[in-house]
């Protein structure tokens, strides 16, 4: 399950943005909104994010929304089979429509962000026909700060006018053939001879397939001139180009070089022979780079593991190097990269049913690390959710909720060190934990008349890397040794408030659809009393029925999962959840001790 980790990368006297920072270890709210409808529910249609711009999709519609303070701006509306958003590019928002069945066509447009009015679109044709020379190829457009650019079907690559879609200017592409695989036996797809990357104002066309010498060619995208090229040299293996912010990565077989868009190389030293380098991005005379490591030849499930770099732009002397885990760094903000990480409370499309699994524990979170390249604990989000990107300084995450779908923008902040209340628990106290084997009443369990016996989870006594005093997981079985009777009980989170609890858990149910049975399968969610959500769950490869329930009693958020979907575990699942709402917290006790009667009716 992918979310964010986000690393804060200032260096000094490498080049700073001469703001100060303290170290970053928090990550605070800065703004949050509901769409309405889940837009998941049938496909993924990711938002996309601009440096100032957010665009969500709603099915049959796109709304926009302006990332520096969270105002909804327009929407952009279409009568299409999909509407998809494709980013933003001077000014204005581009989206693709595309029309299935016996009629089908897909048609590239513009919009103006402030109105959602439409500014002017493009059909796609792969042929280019009398009278439609300039129709669209169908090739998602480079989006550049000056403008977009494409490519039209009749192969020139064109800078357009970005409120009216005019040609301002327009190249011939190349005619190459198509490259040779590299064996009779062979069965991938044969490697492009051609290839292009989009840096903040310039296109990088790379020529060459293996067994060739490549050449690259750095095109301005405000004119279409041709602004520097170079020869490469012999192509062994591999030949790639990538690029972020003004920095252009040219990767040949597994060495890198690495380029500003003015033509200067970046003097850097080859990466090692079974690793990857490449650019994630740049900021004040630094260049950010990303080096993977493949895992475990023996181990097919072995993940490959990455370190980050922090190298000068002028000198190509390296100032920092640190290992980075097997997540690759997204995109560098002015002040942070951010790297997608694996956290139980996240999730990304198809996979955001997850959280609803009741075993779980924790919302979705980020990791800082400051300008000397130090990394914090882990630092939780408000929601569990899917990291949708980086806007200015913020980065924004996406939950569902029951009528909708909830898009937050957390900053970067810093606040006192302290070890009773650490990072990765949100700032809430270690001994604010309770113990999940004293959840339960033992006047319950003596109601329920099974002869329960309490199965503390060793592991569950660290949280998202933080030890807790004791265990926040608890299984219960009966002596009998029924499968019908076992149930579990496991703290998901503790919030700073009630109002932060209620908003975590809303996060965590599998509203909507199940995606993986196809169709529209529902975790049939019911609520029979405020702080309790019952619902079936689906677990395993065959995707059995299990009976779930989270509930929040104060800042307190809790699961409780069963084994099967039987009327009977239903009953006992729906009991526990009302009775762990109706006992709260004693502050005066240890987190060891149990939850005592609530006095409150």
């Amino acid at each position: 399950m992918a979310t964010a980790s986000l690393v804060a990368l200032l260096v000094s006297d490498a080049g700073t943005s001469g703001r100060p920072l303290e170290r970053p270890n928090t990550l605070d709210v800065a703004w949050s909104l509901r769409t309405s409808g889940r837009a998941l529910d049938v496909s993924e249609q990711p938002a996309v994010v601009g440096d100032r711009l957010l665009a969500i999709p709603q099915g049959g519609k796109v709304a926009m929304v302006d990332t520096r303070d969270g105002r909804f701006l327009s929407t952009a509306r279409s009568s299409a089979d999909r509407f998809s958003p494709v980013g933003f590019s001077g000014g204005v928002m581009l989206a693709v429509e595309e029309w299935f069945g016996q009629n089908t066509k897909a048609v590239l447009n513009a919009y103006d962000p402030a109105t959602g009015r439409k500014l002017w679109h493009k059909a796609a044709s792969s042929t280019p026909r009398e009278g439609e020379e300039d129709s669209w190829l169908g090739q998602p457009p480079f989006l550049l700060e000056s403008g977009p650019v494409t490519q039209l079907s009749d192969g020139r690559l064109v800078g357009l006018v970005p409120r009216t879609g005019a040609v301002r200017w327009s190249r011939p592409t190349p005619e190459l053939p198509p490259c040779e695989r590299s064996g009779a036996d062979d069965i991938t797809p044969p490697a492009s001879p051609l290839n292009a990357a989009a840096a903040a104002q310039h296109i990088a066309l790379l020529r060459g397939c293996p067994g060739e010498t490549a050449e690259i060619e750095v095109v301005n995208g405000e004119d279409g001139r041709s602004v520097w090229k170079r020869s490469m040299g012999r192509v062994r293996e591999s030949v790639g180009v990538s690029a972020a912010g003004g920095v252009i990565g040219v990767g040949l077989d597994h060495d890198v070089r690495l380029f500003a868009a003015s033509g200067k190389e970046i003097p850097r030293r080859g990466a090692d022979s079974k690793s990857g380098l490449w650019p994630v991005g740049e900021a004040d005379g630094v260049v950010y780079l990303s080096e993977g490591h493949p895992g475990v030849p023996a181990d097919a499930g072995s993940l490959q593991s990455r370190t980050v770099h922090a190298v000068r732009e002028d000198t190509g002397r390296t100032l920092w190097k640190r290992p980075q885990g097997p997540q690759a760094p997204s995109s560098v903000t002015g002040e942070a990269i951010i790297t997608e990480a694996y956290v139980a409370g996240a999730y990304g499309g198809d996979l955001r049913w997850s959280p609803g699994d009741a075993r779980l524990q924790g919302p979705g979170a980020s990791s800082l690390r400051d300008f000397a390249g130090r990394q914090s604990a882990t630092v939780p989000w408000p929601v569990a959710g899917t990291y949708v990107g980086s806007s200015g300084d913020l980065l924004i995450v996406r939950s569902e909720e029951k009528d909708g779908t909830r898009y937050t923008a957390l900053r970067p902040g810093h606040r006192t060190a302290d070890a009773e209340r650490p990072v990765a628990l949100g700032g809430v106290e270690r001994r604010d934990w309770p113990n999940a084997c004293g959840l339960v009443s033992d006047d319950f369990l003596a109601e329920l008349g099974e002869n329960y016996v309490k199965l503390p989870v060793k592991a569950s006594r660290k949280v998202m890397g933080t030890k807790l005093p004791s265990p926040s997981v608890c299984r219960y079985a009966t002596e009998s040794g029924s499968d019908d009777g076992i149930f579990s009980v496991t703290v998901r989170w503790v919030a700073t408030d009630e109002a932060a609890a209620e908003t975590y858990a809303t996060s965590v149910l599998p509203w909507g659809c199940d995606p993986a049975l196809g169709g529209c399968v529902t975790a049939r969610i019911t609520q029979p009393q405020r702080g309790v959500h019952l619902y079936t769950y689906r677990t395993g490869l065959q995707q059995l029925p299990v009976a779930h329930a989270t509930v929040v009693s104060g800042r307190y958020v809790f699961g409780v999962s069963a084994g099967n979907d039987k009327t009977r575990t239903k009953q006992l699942i729906r009991r526990l959840a009302t009775h762990l709402t109706e006992r709260s917290w004693d502050a005066t006790d240890t987190a060891s001790s149990p939850l005592r009667a609530s006095t409150s009716p």
